[in-house]
């Protein structure tokens, strides 16, 4: 990581919004499988080997902006269709200049990716390689051109094809884009941190609570909500009705903040919303860090820990489960129910929680979706939040249940929308 003398600095590090602000249109959708189906297989051997996490302090892997953060030492965008191979590894400027941060015997990453200053409309697919012929049939992250752009996703890692360590692959359909990639952590045989869900709570509101909006200290570690041997916490952060360009870094509560990275980037008016996973200090608190005004909003909906009794299988090709453009949309103030669990899922019945992109396309009104346990009623966060006209995705992690074991839904807006869920990857007992 590049060296912070100070916190005013570090923006000159982390990711910076320099792009005007974008009035609400019609965006490009993910893209449309050549055949209706609602679901994909994933069969056996399409997925990885049950593994344990490892989480790690946020590190930048990839700044295409910077010569100096990527693999061939060129700044420069990816072009359109250019598929991109990405070492899991940090660079340095001198010799031995790469420096492995996930090793060998990962099965699955979980980074954050960011589009900036994208000179069209497109989407961005964050996947384990890119030997597959033509476009991939899935979608990580949809932009406007020019906006700056988030999302958390965990992705099977494909075999270095050097002897440093495995990598990942970014497919660019449309147009010259920035890419940044930082990781939060990895999965491996080795790993000592397993996962378990709790039900969607909201822990903090800067609506509601006031407060110091710059540094805000969040307690995830709670005896009532089990989370009180959680050495990392799954949570969904909102910045809320912002008023300026802004990021947010969440960090543990014992450690300085980074010297680059970001979790989520917000543009005035257009609250957004990002997955954070994220280590937790010996007090059982976070911090997250703003650099704009903005109210944030943090949901947890799972944790990581000796305690935990589930392990990750990442999905080796990421198959569509719904895409509403082929049938309904969702209608207003509703729940829809999406099994995920058997079936023609190919996922395993016995799958306790899964990893899913849901992307949310052509809404008729502003809203948000929450996404939780298939037979709850709704716990009243939120997953997704879109303005009208906006083609928006989010990285989810939720709670299987029903039989066969699924996801709600809930579309909370004036009007209808589209849904587009793609899988990523899913958990069992372990």
């Amino acid at each position: 990581m590049r060296a912070r003398p100070a916190v005013a600095l570090s923006v000159l590090t982390a990711l910076t919004l320099t792009a005007p602000v974008l009035a609400a249109a019609p965006a490009t959708a993910a893209p449309v499988a050549t055949t209706a189906a609602t679901a994909s297989a994933v069969g056996p051997g399409q997925s990885t080997a049950p593994a344990a996490f490892v989480p790690l302090d946020l590190r930048r892997l990839l700044d295409t902006r910077s010569a100096r953060e990527t693999p061939a030492g060129q700044a420069r965008p990816l072009s359109p269709g250019e598929s991109f191979d990405v070492p899991l590894s940090a660079w340095k400027s001198h010799p031995d200049r790469e420096v492995p941060v996930v090793p060998k015997e990962a099965t699955a990453v979980l980074v954050n990716v960011t589009v900036t200053d994208p000179s069209t409309d497109g989407y961005l697919t964050v996947r384990r390689d890119g030997d597959m012929p033509g476009a991939p049939a899935t979608s990580t992250l949809n932009f406007k051109a020019g906006e700056t752009i988030s999302n958390t996703i965990a992705v099977a890692v494909a075999p270095p094809r050097s002897a440093k360590g495995p990598q990942i692959n970014l497919y660019n359909n449309a147009g010259n884009t920035h890419v940044v990639v930082d990781v939060l952590g990895y999965y491996a045989p080795t790993g000592t941190d397993k996962y378990d869900s709790v039900r969607p709570t909201r822990l903090i509101d800067t609506r509601t609570t006031g407060g110091n909006r710059s540094i805000v200290p969040v307690e995830v570690a709670k005896p009532e909500l089990g989370t009180a041997g959680a050495k990392a916490v799954v949570l969904n952060v909102t910045a809320a009705e912002p008023r300026n360009h802004g990021f947010v870094v969440a960090y543990p509560s014992d450690k300085p903040y980074p010297a680059e990275g970001s979790n989520l980037n917000y543009v005035p008016g257009r609250t957004t919303a990002n997955q954070v996973v994220v280590p937790v200090g010996p007090d059982g608190r976070i911090n997250l860090l703003n650099t704009g005004s903005a109210d944030l909003v943090v949901d947890i909906v799972g944790f990581y820990g000796p305690s935990g009794h589930q392990l990750f299988s990442a999905v080796t090709e990421q198959p569509r489960l719904l895409d509403t453009r082929y049938g309904s949309a969702l209608m207003p103030f509703s729940t829809r129910v999406l099994p995920v669990a058997g079936g023609s899922t190919g996922v395993p019945p016995t799958a306790t929680a899964a990893t899913l992109n849901v992307t949310v396309t052509e809404p008729g009104a502003g809203g948000h979706v929450d996404v939780f346990r298939g037979d709850d009623i709704r716990p009243g966060t939120s997953s997704v939040n879109f303005n009208p006209g906006q083609t928006v995705a989010n990285g989810v992690t939720a709670e299987l249940g029903g039989v066969p074991g699924g996801v709600g839904i809930f579309h909370h807006s004036a009007a209808p929308a589209h849904a587009i869920v793609d899988l990523t990857g899913f958990f069992t007992a372990g």
